[in-house]
């Protein structure tokens, strides 16, 4: 995934906090979602990657999104620890 840069006017902003505010998300999944829509509706889905658009991948991609705003994260130093942790 490629990272960007979003400028926003303090008006913007402003109503940014607002919108997530009202709906309960962080501005980060409101954003997303609303440039997941616009690539959605601009560009052509390349083939082979139906998949990752597919409402139900798109549903996982805002779940972790989500999980990782929260801090519901964990990490492990290596991957012995992290099969125990699967026990």
């Amino acid at each position: 995934m490629q990272a960007i840069s979003l400028r926003l006017e303090p008006a913007q902003y402003k109503r940014l906090r607002l919108l997530s505010f009202s709906k309960g998300k962080p501005m980060s999944i409101l954003i997303r979602d609303a440039l997941d829509e616009y690539l959605k509706e601009n560009q052509p889905v390349k083939p082979g990657q139906e998949w990752f658009w597919s409402e139900a991948w798109q549903a996982a991609e805002r779940e972790v999104e989500s999980d990782l705003s929260a801090g519901n994260v964990e990490t492990f130093e290596n991957m012995e620890d992290f099969l125990k942790d699967l026990k």
